[in-house]
């Protein structure tokens, strides 16, 4: 039985509750017996299971002076848990929680393999950032944590790079996130306005203030800009003081995040999505913006180089020039030429980014790890 553990189980925590719960319901599909456990708040209330998954949860708060998690049944679940079958697998997804750090301490005692995912939080911009408490977890557990893994997962050749360039020498599972393929591609209206669209978290990393300052600089006649997402630490309000601020308050709208068919209304209605971010393991967006048909502007710190080469974006820097420069190429295309790049996207996310090809590939690094399967030719 293979676990799979993430510290939410609730879409506000981002990209990672969509990856792992659609890795693990094409796992499930695919045969393999896996489960899911993860932590239950009163901020971040659980979602319901995933049919024929079933999902273990364990109630947590929130320490608010130092913004940190506390499970204290963790480890108690997780014993009671491997009383009925012992994971043959433990896949671990993120770093810095006392979660994290549960489950790694449990899996040490129970002599189980695990697997972590980084999900992103080892590159540069993400360990700058609150670098204070992460300076201090890095040297009380979390390096140690990761040194006793027994594979480490990067989504991207980038995130394989991070972590050899941080020492640890342990194989590595370089496999990329899956994107679920909307039955059909966007099919652009035709009305005004034309619609660009951010969907993500709202918070600093996404460098969305940049974003706002290439839009303003320049002002497409006809689009309007979309950001869609979760509020982190009020980074929304500063976002729409700055675009008042700059003059375009009346060409952005900004919108709490949403989910199923209300954000595939959002895709089917645009021309084009934006992953500008300064820092991304994989950017699951960018990913459904392509699978939905869309031309996709990404900045040169995330993983989709590939836009260029497939002829379906722009992978450019993150400089507000340069963004500005892509806004208006892009703007200036018309929806035919848009929609033509993004079909060009949607192939390639139909060819290499399909959920059930993705899962075969960890599941032959499970059963490896398991000591069930040769060697896969994704570990490095």
């Amino acid at each position: 039985m293979t676990l799979l553990s993430i510290a939410s189980w609730n879409p506000a925590h981002g990209g990672p509750f969509f990856s792992v719960g659609s890795l693990a319901a094409a796992l499930a599909q695919g045969g393999e017996e896996v489960s899911l456990l993860a932590g239950d708040y009163p901020h971040l209330p659980a979602q319901s299971p995933i049919p024929g998954v079933p999902l273990h949860l364990v109630p947590g708060r929130r320490i608010p002076v130092i913004r940190q998690t506390w499970l204290p049944g963790l480890s108690t679940a997780l014993r009671e848990l491997s009383a009925g079958k012992t994971p043959s697998v433990i896949h671990d997804n993120g770093l810095w929680t006392s979660f994290n750090h549960g489950v790694a301490k449990v899996s040490e005692h129970l002599n189980c393999p695990r697997m972590v995912s980084p999900r992103g939080t080892l590159d540069p911009w993400s360990m700058r950032f609150r670098g204070g408490k992460k300076a201090v977890a890095w040297r009380l557990y979390q390096r140690r944590d990761l040194a006793s893994a027994a594979v480490l997962h990067a989504a991207s050749k980038r995130e394989l790079e991070q972590i050899r360039t941080l020492g640890f020498s342990q194989p590595v599972a370089l496999i990329p996130n899956g994107v679920e393929l909307p039955e059909r591609a966007a099919r652009f209206s035709g009305d005004e306005p034309r619609r660009a669209v951010f969907i993500g978290r709202i918070h600093p990393i996404k460098n969305l203030d940049g974003l706002l300052r290439a839009w303003a600089e320049v002002k497409p006649q006809g689009w309007k800009l979309e950001i869609v997402g979760s509020n982190e630490n009020r980074h929304r309000e500063a976002l729409e003081a700055l675009a008042a601020e700059l003059g375009i308050r009346s060409e952005v709208d900004f919108r709490a995040a949403c989910y199923g068919p209300e954000k595939a209304k959002i895709l089917e209605r645009a021309e084009l999505l934006f992953m500008v971010s300064h820092s991304e393991n994989f950017g699951i967006a960018a990913a459904e913006g392509l699978a939905a048909g869309l031309p996709v502007i990404a900045s040169d710190q995330t993983p989709w180089q590939g836009l260029v080469e497939r002829k379906a974006g722009w992978w450019v820097p993150g400089s507000v020039e340069a963004l500005a420069a892509a806004i208006a190429d892009a703007s200036r295309r018309d929806s035919q030429e848009l929609q033509a790049m993004g079909a060009k996207g949607r192939q390639w996310m139909e060819a290499d980014f399909a959920w059930p090809a993705i899962a075969r590939r960890f599941q032959s690094v499970y059963h490896w790890m398991a000591g069930k399967a040769p060697r896969p030719a994704d570990l490095h």
